[in-house]
C-alpha cells in the first residue's frame, strides 16, 4: 500500500522513496514529519499534483492558507480517480485558526473538505477541526506523523552508559507557544538539583546567550551549540544526552519528541501529539511543572527507571502507530473507511 504526499506548488523539493528508505545524511529531506507518510509506504513527496501517477493507492494533499491552490490540487487528483486525503501542513491549534481567520478562507476550506475522501489529523485539535467543518467522523483519523525508529538504519540509540546530561529541545524565544524561557528555567533547576550538565541551542548570538543565561541561572556545566546542524548530526548530538526538556504548548505534531524516539532518550514536557502518545505521564497539560521536575530528577538518578521509561516509550509509540509499521496499519484502516 503506497501513499504519496503533495505540497501543492510549494517550495519543498520532491523526494522519491519507491526504491527504499533514504539513509541518514542523504541530501533529500529526512523521512520525518509529513514526509514520513510517503516514506513509510515507499511513496513520493511531490511539489505539484501533476507528477502524481495512478500507481499510488492514495494521496495526501497538505493544506496551507492558499485555499484556491488546495482546492485545485484536490479536484485535479480526484478527477484522475485517486483517493485523496488532506492534512494541514501547519497543524497546531493556533496555526489552523490563523490560516482560517478570514471568512473567504473558511468558505474555500469547506469546499476542499467536501471534495476530498478523508483527512489525516496530525494533532488532536486538528481532529476536532475536520469534524467541525463537515467531514463525517468515520472519514477523519488522528494519525500522528510517524518516525522510523523501527528501521535499523534510523535507530540512533546509544548504550545508556554513553548518555549524560540534559538538552533543551527548543531554541526560539519569540513564538509564545514554544515556551522556550519556561523550558530553560525548568532545565536549569533540574541541572542544579542533580549536578547534571546542560546543553542549550543558541542561534541568536550574544543576545540569545544573555536571555538563555538569565533563564537557566547558574548550572554545574553549560554547553552551547550555536550553529545549525544537519539532521543526522543533530540526532547524533541528541542521542548523547539522557533527557530532552521542552515545554512547547502549541498542540503541534511534536517533532522533538519524535527525535527523542529515534535516539532512544526520554522527552520531558510539551503537549504535542508524539509526546502525548509516547510519553503520556511526562506530557502537558496533565503533568504540571512540579511533576515534570520530580520525574526528571528521578530518571536522571535511577538507571532502572530510566531504561524502563525509554523502552516503554517506544512500545507505546509502536502501539499508537508512531512507527512506520504502525502507520501502515493506520493507513489501511482509513482507506477502508474512505471507500465505504
Amino acid at each position: 500500500m503506497r501513499l504519496d504526499v503533495v505540497n501543492p506548488w510549494g517550495r519543498d523539493a520532491p523526494v522519491d522513496w519507491r526504491g527504499g528508505l533514504t539513509p541518514p545524511g542523504a541530501p533529500s529531506h529526512p523521512p520525518i514529519n509529513y514526509w514520513a507518510w510517503a516514506a513509510a509506504t515507499g511513496g513520493q513527496f511531490h511539489q505539484t499534483p501533476d507528477t502524481v501517477d495512478a500507481s499510488a493507492d492514495a494521496v495526501v494533499v497538505l493544506l496551507r492558507r492558499r485555499g484556491l491552490a488546495n482546492l485545485r490540487a484536490v479536484r485535479q487528483l480526484k478527477a484522475r480517480g485517486l483517493t485523496v486525503l488532506v492534512s494541514w501542513k501547519e497543524s497546531g491549534s493556533a496555526q489552523i485558526e490563523h490560516q482560517l481567520r478570514f471568512p473567504w478562507r473558511r468558505w474555500l476550506h469547506r469546499r476542499v473538505l467536501a471534495a476530498c475522501d478523508g483527512a489525516f489529523a496530525a494533532t488532536e485539535p486538528g481532529c476536532a477541526h475536520y469534524k467541525n467543518y463537515g467531514l463525517p467522523p468515520e472519514r477523519v483519523r488522528f494519525v500522528a506523523t510517524p518516525y522510523p525508529f523501527d528501521e535499523p538504519s534510523w535507530d540512533f540509540a546509544l548504550a545508556i552508559e554513553a548518555r549524560s546530561g540534559i538538552v533543551v529541545g527548543t531554541r526560539q524565544f519569540d513564538p509564545p507557544s514554544r515556551c522556550h524561557t519556561e523550558a530553560l528555567q525548568l532545565a536549569g533547576r533540574i541541572a542544579r538539583a542533580t549536578g547534571t550538565p546542560l546543553t542549550v541551542f543558541n542561534l541568536d548570538g550574544e543576545a540569545g546567550r544573555s536571555r538563555a543565561l538569565a533563564a537557566t541561572g547558574t548550572v554545574p556545566a553549560l554547553r552551547w551549540i550555536e550553529q545549525r546542524l544537519p539532521y543526522a548530526a543533530f540526532l547524533q548530538e541528541l542521542a548523547r544526552h539522557r533527557l530532552v526538556i521542552q515545554r512547547d504548548a502549541g498542540w503541534v505534531p511534536g517533532q522533538i519528541a519524535g527525535d527523542a524516539l529515534l535516539c532512544g532518550i526520554v522527552n520531558i514536557g510539551g503537549n504535542g501529539a508524539v509526546q502525548r502518545l509516547a510519553f503520556p505521564a511526562l506530557a502537558e497539560p496533565e503533568a504540571d511543572e512540579a511533576l515534570l521536575e520530580a520525574a526528571a530528577i528521578h530518571l536522571l538518578g535511577d538507571d532502572a527507571a530510566y531504561r524502563l521509561e525509554a523502552a516503554q516509550a517506544r512500545q507505546r509509540a509502536e502501539r499508537a502507530g508512531l512507527s512506520y509499521a504502525g502507520f501502515r496499519a493506520e493507513l489501511a484502516g482509513l482507506l477502508k473507511a474512505s471507500k465505504q
